[in-house]
């Protein structure tokens, strides 16, 4: 008898760990998944992929609608036929696929885009609400279209709104490479060359890169890495031993020289057509005071001169160089065929450079005032465009350092991106801005990418 309860406890006990009638790959509780796998419908699946599967049970369990609420002739929801033409917007009378687009802050013929191409408004190219970006910076190709950095990818942008990513990946890291292989971290301004190339300031890899028309990514300049500590911040030598901190900008100058903003280390640097980097202006970055803001701001001899962030740069025909200087308010001018006797000079722009408080003001040299002046552009006549991001506003600085509003303007509260009429248009916060075909100008705007048309 003992024998046979021993028997019947071993049996007992041998199917409490392994006796299932479960088929294979099935489940009945969570415990019977791995990792972070849940059981449902007695499959382990992931998290996300019940959520799928519960979101399309609930859109398909709602009623099938199509109907036109708002009047306009074009139905829209879910039990519409395959293939009609459906309402983008069935509140909205001024929005349907059979209206003409208008030049408002509506896609009035429902074709996903705003405003395409019309005289004297401003658009939304790619971007808003709908795709947001970060974008920082732009260039224009006279092929047809655009270049633009977003976090850690050069994209191609057409003027019809289509885009594709030249290089880059949306995970940051410093690889060259062809197209997606290659690895970016933040990327910043972009300067084009004559092959149609276009340099990159790789800001938080530390380096300037170049992408070809076929999307072929290698170093220029610098050591690629986000690990300042260990490759070094500055130093003046060749292609590999050169050491930036966060460039932020770049342009070409006439001899074929690039110059660099290294804003992490505010100096101004030139990389000539050898790859040997040395400085042009500057002497490193402003020191910090507690509780008082930051001291950064001198005029004079160039390797004397104080930059305090730095952001953009353009060089001009004869070589001379101009930077925005973001937290000093000003527009600096430096020109290098002066050797050991140039001088930084301010063009236009006043601040309290203690505490960086700029404000809005046209006007000529130390009357103008700017608000945190990022992005830099030729107009046609050979004035400096400015994106004057805390104003929202592009301004105009004439080579003589007269200052005068283009577009935008400031705007209290939170500044809101409008599009629409030129006049009535906004901007929220302009970063970068390139001359477009037919006298327009592209503007990167708090992320996103915009398009004015005279």
């Amino acid at each position: 008898m003992l024998r046979l309860l021993s028997g019947i406890g071993l049996v007992l006990g041998v199917c409490a760990w392994g006796c299932s009638s479960r088929e294979a790959g099935t489940c009945e509780r969570d415990s019977h998944c791995t990792g972070a796998e849940v059981c449902f419908e007695k499959k382990c699946i992931s998290m996300k992929d019940r959520k799928a599967i519960e979101d399309k049970r609930a859109e398909e369990a709602k009623p099938k609608v199509c109907e036109d609420k708002d009047g306009d002739g074009a139905r829209a929801g879910s039990g519409c036929p395959a293939g009609e033409a459906l309402d983008c917007n069935d509140k909205e009378k001024e929005q349907a696929p059979t209206r003409t687009e208008l030049c408002d802050a509506l896609d009035n013929d429902c074709d996903g885009m705003n405003n395409e191409g019309l005289k004297g408004c401003v658009q939304t190219l790619l971007g808003g609400p709908l795709k947001p970006l970060q974008a920082h910076s732009v260039v224009f190709d006279p092929a047809g279209f655009v270049l633009l950095s977003d976090n850690h990818r050069v994209w191609k942008v057409r003027l019809d709104g289509t885009a594709e990513v030249l290089a880059g990946h949306e995970l940051s890291h410093a690889a060259d490479g062809h197209g997606a292989e290659a690895r970016f971290s933040y990327p910043r301004g972009l300067a084009r060359l004559a092959d149609g190339s276009v340099l990159v300031a790789d800001c938080k890899n530390n380096c300037v890169r170049k992408v070809s028309p076929s999307g072929d990514v290698s170093t220029l300049a610098g050591h690629c890495s986000t690990a300042t500590k260990e490759v070094g911040q500055f130093a003046d030598g060749g292609p590999g031993a050169a050491r930036f901190y966060c460039p932020s900008d770049l342009a070409v100058a006439p001899d074929g020289a690039v110059i660099v903003v290294d804003q992490g280390n505010a100096r101004i640097r030139r990389i000539d057509p050898g790859g040997q980097v040395t400085t042009l202006a500057g002497v490193g970055p402003a020191d910090v005071q507690d509780d008082a803001g930051q001291d950064g701001f001198l005029d004079g001899p160039a390797l004397q001169a104080r930059f305090n962030d730095p952001q953009a740069v353009l060089v001009d025909g004869k070589g001379v160089i101009y930077v925005s200087e973001s937290f000093n308010c000003r527009i600096r001018r430096l020109d290098p065929s002066k050797g050991d006797k140039a001088e930084v000079t301010t063009l236009a722009g006043e601040s309290d450079t203690w505490l960086g408080i700029g404000g809005y003001q046209d006007g000529a040299g130390k009357g103008a005032k700017f608000n945190y002046p990022h992005g830099l552009a030729w107009d046609a006549d050979g004035n400096l465009l400015v994106a004057d991001t805390g104003n929202s506003a592009v301004r105009v600085v004439t080579p003589a350092g007269k200052v005068r509003t283009l577009y935008g303007k400031p705007q209290e509260g939170k500044p809101l991106s409008v599009d629409g009429p030129i006049p009535q248009a906004r901007f929220d916060a302009i970063s970068d801005i390139a001359p477009g075909p037919n006298g327009s100008l592209f503007v990167v705007d708090a992320g996103q990418l915009r398009w004015i048309v005279p």
